[in-house]
């Protein structure tokens, strides 16, 4: 099995090089690991570029792990990599301290889902699924997860650019 991995990773498979990264750091072959993690991060696939991005900011490679967070973010509407971009940016990882530029931007990629956003409304989504009387409590949506996930970043950006006189 690995070789026949091995041979759709080297013809550009992302998903065949994450499983094979898998395999090497199961094996505790650290370089291969990372070698063909990066190569799967680098054609876009998404679990390899989370892992690869944390494995960068773990070893201080904090410019580039932003990057990837900031790919993420854009590409797959990452709601983690979006939280993980303003974590490095409250510490200075990769940019300036609260670095407004990324806090622009992940605020502005989340503004341009306003309306996926507006559809929870004001207030307690849990009190108005049973207020309303639209949803029963177990069919909460992954989708209006995300969404109250992301305006919660949101919300964390807005305070950090007024306490930087930003916004």
């Amino acid at each position: 099995m690995k070789e026949q991995l091995l041979t759709w990773a080297k013809a550009g498979d992302g998903a065949c090089m994450y499983r094979l990264s898998k395999i090497y750091q199961a094996e505790g072959d650290d370089k291969n690991y990372v070698e063909w993690l990066k190569k799967s991060a680098e054609a876009k696939t998404f679990d390899a570029m989370k892992e690869f991005a944390e494995h960068l900011r773990k070893y201080g490679d904090y410019e580039k792990a932003l990057a990837i967070y900031k790919n993420l973010a854009e590409t797959f509407y990452d709601e983690e990599a979006m939280e993980c971009a303003v974590d490095m940016c409250t510490q200075g990882q990769g940019v300036a301290k609260n670095d407004k530029d990324t806090l622009n931007f992940i605020l502005k990629l989340i503004n341009s889902r306003y309306n996926e956003i507006y559809q929870i409304n004001r207030g307690n989504i849990f009190a108005r699924m049973w207020e309303l009387q639209t949803r029963r409590h177990d069919e909460l949506t992954w989708e209006t997860v995300q969404a109250i996930e992301r305006r919660r970043i949101a919300a964390r950006i807005r305070k950090l650019l007024a306490q930087t006189g930003e916004e």
